[in-house]
């Protein structure tokens, strides 16, 4: 074997690495040959063997090492990953005529040269492993305690330094940009940068007590002298992580000089302390101060006072009006919780929700919250009020201190909610591990009639695998997008592809934020699904839906169609999505008038329409103020050939078209496509796009039609509207409506 061929480290880079003290191995293969390009001082730490002796090992002997029984579960697993570039592994090892269990990971990466290198993290579990503990009381990737066993575990370690005159200090470690680390490099990649970090927490800080709290936090209780020193030491060894990925951490401290506080209440300070330079990348760490009371005693009371908030009530369900952009109808609620403490007066959710995900009591809230939902509905179903959908969120935690689906199942189940009656909303960044097991508990709620949505899209650092890897039924965009919102800025453009790319996949979308009728009227006409905002409705009390059957002068969308509404939402006006043989207006797509029209009673209302839409219509003599209104509530009667051709679409499901139609002066051409058809209301929608319009000739003039009004085409009025499927078509959607009766 040419040994020429393969990559090599120099100088300074390979030094870096080989001293690293993150138990890693660098491989390259060769068609079937693999071969050692790095080993790090941590990885011979961990085999208890040099560097020569570690390299025959992986190149040559691998096997005989490995316990007989796992042999055929780490051959497949490797191969499995030079192929994929993912591992994932737990096996047993002989170290010393004793077999330890290893915790392996692994990911590949190109290098700038080109050549494809694989590396792999190691880590020994064996304690967690043979003790059965490794959900209770140990993080498996990083084998360090997690919070609750920090809990006891720092407890007695501050009073051991208490009694040698050492001044506990505690200190909380954040990697920064974690989020962006994992949408450039992979989780796979980041994975590693985790492992590593405690690789390095474990080396700088020796015996000292230290924790992964959660995602990409680390706590460790040390003593004060040369803190600051070994801050900086951390640093140093991270960022020379074998695969040359930037990373940063930040650290707060809390130095204990007192010992008043409990060790969870010190460790809110340590992490108040780093929040605060959390942005500045100048600092690498922050000493708690006076100055950080106020933030501090907020958060105390939070976690002091949340039973009692919970037993007495005091915690409130308010529902947020959502609106179908087709109809400008309510068509959901968002349930939102309001904290009314006696003693603060009304705590906004900023001040107390994350509060409760940091200390991992989130999910009380998420399920005191769904509680009042079924309560709710319960109610309104009583009172006979519309029973609106209601969404909730689950915070990402629930899925790993319980069974999410089986505690929801169990509380809807008690109050005899129909399951289509509450969406669950899964916050995007909840989606930066266990991807797999996420995807199942995202099919199950589907599988049981939940729809599942996914909240804060683009709040961070939104990854699109996110969007191809997992089902949803809608996707909910974070109301930053519509914070810089403007007609003709670099928003509107991202905002109308993002809308675009969500509708390929079949998806529905829901916009956050909206304050003005200027940007409502762009999402409805960009194809976004859903919208809510402060200019359709603030929060209100539950208690307020029951008493009014109009909110804020908006009415109940009609649910018995709310299938025949989703079919219409699907349809985006990208000419480039739906233009295939057609051509454009004057050869040109981005100038191609396109709309949603909904034939009844022989009129037409707009549903949506793209902008050379709205101009076609100041051409032929429509009013301007109606144009670029909310036309939710306007009808129009177009020339009477459009009006059959519509009919034959709607009854034959087929396209249709006309040709030099003359409208006011103008002669037309279009085609229409069939979108629904709503036979218990003989309502039907067509996606209308015209492909020519011209000044008619002289002759064609005098035989100009204008657009007849409804009282004058009497034959139009009276011939019912009936697709040749119909009875199929209402047999089928009578069903439908019936078994969603029944579960109401």
């Amino acid at each position: 074997m040419n040994t020429d061929i393969f990559y090599e480290y120099y100088g300074r880079e390979k030094n870096d690495l080989e001293s690293s003290v993150m138990p890693f191995v660098i491989l390259q293969k060769i068609d079937s040959d693999v071969h050692v390009i790095l080993i790090s001082d941590g990885l011979c730490r961990l085999y208890a063997a040099d560097r020569d002796e570690v390299a025959h090992t992986l190149e040559n002997s691998i096997y005989t090492t490995v316990h007989p029984e796992d042999v055929e579960k780490v051959s497949s697993a490797m191969v499995k990953f030079y192929d994929e570039g993912s591992l994932n592994i737990v096996f047993r090892k002989r170290r010393n005529n004793v077999f330890r269990s290893i915790y392996a990971q692994g990911s590949s990466f190109i290098t700038d040269s080109g050549d494809k290198l694989h590396i792999i993290w190691f880590g020994d579990v064996t304690d967690i492993v043979n003790a059965e503990k490794i959900n209770t009381y140990y993080d498996k990737m990083t084998t360090l305690p997690n919070m609750s066993a920090f809990g006891v575990l720092a407890e007695q370690e501050r009073r051991r330094m208490r009694s040698k005159g050492i001044i506990p200090a505690f200190v909380y470690f954040d990697i920064r940009d974690m989020k962006a680390i994992n949408e450039k490099y992979g989780f796979s990649r980041g994975n590693g940068i985790l492992s590593g970090t405690a690789s390095v927490l474990k080396d700088v800080f020796e015996k000292d007590a230290m924790a992964r709290f959660s995602d990409d936090h680390f706590v460790v209780l040390t003593g004060k002298r040369h803190l600051e020193q070994k801050i900086e030491q951390v640093n140093d060894q991270v960022l020379r992580n074998p695969m040359g990925i930037p990373v940063q951490l930040c650290a707060g401290i809390y130095i204990d000089d007192k010992g008043e506080l409990d060790i969870f209440a010190a460790i809110d300070r340590a992490r108040i302390a780093c929040k605060t330079i959390k942005g500045d990348y100048t600092r690498k760490y922050h000493v708690f101060d006076r100055d950080m009371f106020t933030e501090y005693r907020q958060r105390r009371h939070v976690l002091n006072h949340f039973d009692e908030a919970l037993e007495n009530g005091y915690i409130k369900l308010y529902y947020m009006p959502i609106v179908r952009t087709v109809t400008g109808k309510i068509c959901d609620m968002e349930a939102l919780a309001r904290w009314m403490d006696p003693e603060k007066g009304i705590l906004p959710p900023s001040q107390f929700i994350p509060v409760l995900e940091d200390n991992r009591l989130i999910n009380k809230l998420d399920f005191y919250m769904l509680r009042k939902i079924c309560e709710s509905l319960a109610i309104q179903k009583q009172l006979g009020m519309p029973l609106v959908p209601v969404s909730v969120n689950l915070s990402r935690s629930n899925f790993e201190v319980c069974d999410v689906f089986d505690e929801v199942l169990s509380i809807v189940n008690e109050y005899n909610i129909a399951h289509h009656l509450l969406t669950v909303e899964i916050t995007e960044s909840a989606f930066i591990k266990n991807q797999q097991f996420l995807a199942n508990q995202i099919n199950r709620f589907r599988e049981a009639g939940f729809n599942v949505w996914m909240d804060d899209f683009g709040s961070e650092y939104s990854s699109l695998n996110t969007l191809q890897e997992y089902s949803f039924d809608l996707i909910k965009l974070d109301m930053r997008f519509m914070k810089n919102f403007s007609l003709t800025g670099k928003n509107r453009l991202i905002l109308s592809d993002v809308l675009t790319m969500i509708s390929k996949l079949g998806v529905s979308t829901l916009a956050e934020g909206v304050q003005t009728k200027e940007q409502l009227r762009f999402l409805r006409d960009a194809g976004c699904d859903k919208v809510q905002g402060f200019l359709l409705g603030k929060p209100m009390p539950c208690e307020h839906f029951y008493q009014e059957r109009i909110y804020n002068g908006l009415q109940y969308d009609d649910f018995n169609k709310t299938s025949y509404y989703d079919k219409i939402c699907t349809i985006h006006l990208d000419p480039h999505l739906l233009m295939s043989d057609l051509g454009g207006f004057f050869g040109d797509t981005s100038i191609t008038p396109m709309a949603v029209l909904e034939f009844s009673n022989s009129s037409f209302r707009i549903l949506k329409a793209n902008g050379a839409y709205k101009s076609f219509l100041e051409e032929i003599g429509q009013d301007k103020e109606l144009i670029y209104n909310d036309y939710y509530e306007w009808y129009r009667t177009p020339a009477p050939e459009f009006i059959d051709s519509v009919k034959e679409c709607l009854s034959s499901r087929k396209n249709e078209s006309i040709v030099n139609v003359v409208e006011n002066g103008l002669r037309i051409s279009a085609n229409i496509s069939f979108i629904a058809y709503d036979a218990k209301t003989d309502t039907g929608a067509v996606l209308t796009i015209i492909t020519k319009l011209d000044s008619p000739l002289p002759s064609d003039v005098s035989e100009s039609t204008e657009a007849p009004k409804a009282e004058d085409t009497e034959e139009s009025e009276t011939e019912e509207l009936k697709p040749a499927d119909a009875d199929e078509i209402t047999s089928d959607e009578t069903e439908a409506d019936e078994e969603g009766s029944a579960a109401e």
